[in-house]
This record gives C-alpha cells, sequence and structure tokens, in this order.
C-alpha cells in the first residue's frame, strides 16, 4: 500500500527520537540543577527548565505518535489520527525552538529543517496512507 512504509519508517525514528529525547530532556534538567547549584545564581534559569520540559513532553508525544503510526500502518483507517499527532509534534517542536531562542540561542535555519524533517515526513506519510484508504 502506498504510503504504509513510508509510515513505518517515520513512525519508528519517531519512536526512536522520542525515546532519546526524554532521556537527553532529563539530563538537561539535571545538568541545569547542578550548574545552578555551582554558580549559586538562578537568575534566567526558568526559560531553560521550560525549554526542557517542553522538550520532555515533546519526546513523549513524539513516542506515542511512532506507536500510533506503526498501528496505523496495520489498520490504514487510523492514518487521520496520525496526521493530527504529527502536527502537534511538529507545533510543539517549534515552540520548544521559540523558547530556546528567547532564552539566548541562536537561529540557526539548518536546525529548524532537521527538528522538523522526520514530523513532516510523518505527516506525509500517513496523507498517503489516508488517500489510498479513502480512495
Amino acid at each position: 500500500m502506498e504510503g504504509q512504509k513510508f509510515l513505518k519508517v517515520t513512525s519508528i525514528l519517531m519512536i526512536i527520537g522520542g525515546i532519546i529525547g526524554a532521556i537527553a530532556g532529563t539530563i538537561v534538567i539535571l545538568g541545569i540543577g547542578a550548574l545552578l547549584a555551582l554558580a549559586d545564581d538562578a537568575q534566567g534559569s526558568g526559560l531553560f527548565y521550560a525549554s526542557s520540559i517542553i522538550m520532555i513532553v515533546v519526546s513523549i508525544i513524539q513516542f506515542i505518535a511512532g506507536i500510533k503510526g506503526v498501528g496505523a500502518c496495520s489498520a490504514p483507517a487510523k492514518a487521520a489520527s496520525c496526521i493530527k499527532w504529527g502536527v502537534i509534534v511538529a507545533v510543539l517542536t517549534v515552540i520548544s525552538m521559540i523558547i530556546g531562542l528567547i532564552g539566548g540561542g541562536e537561529f540557526n535555519l539548518i536546525n529548524i529543517v532537521l527538528n522538523l524533517l522526520v514530523p513532516g515526513l510523518y505527516i506525509y506519510g500517513a496523507i498517503q496512507l489516508k488517500d489510498v484508504v479513502n480512495k
């Protein structure tokens, strides 16, 4: 079926990315705590914590979306919900990047493209699978 393999590959990538992102977000929160303990200055740390928490939430949602995508490969009628999950992941990723920029990060177009590549391809695969079901 058209889009089925595409969705399956991107779903697996989202599962892997979700696991890695959740672990990395936890490490970042612990690192921020360690730096604050050493610096004795908590000024401006709120944005770092917010960005890290959003990163963990996005990673968990990305993991769920990946699992739903793998399930949709065997039941193509679920492809419409995968589109919604993919959009949620993409929007939250953009929000996390904006908070990172507000907190003093640098604007990097390559970073934006790479962060939105897998969710974008996931949505594309879900749309292909949905179109096949609707024909």
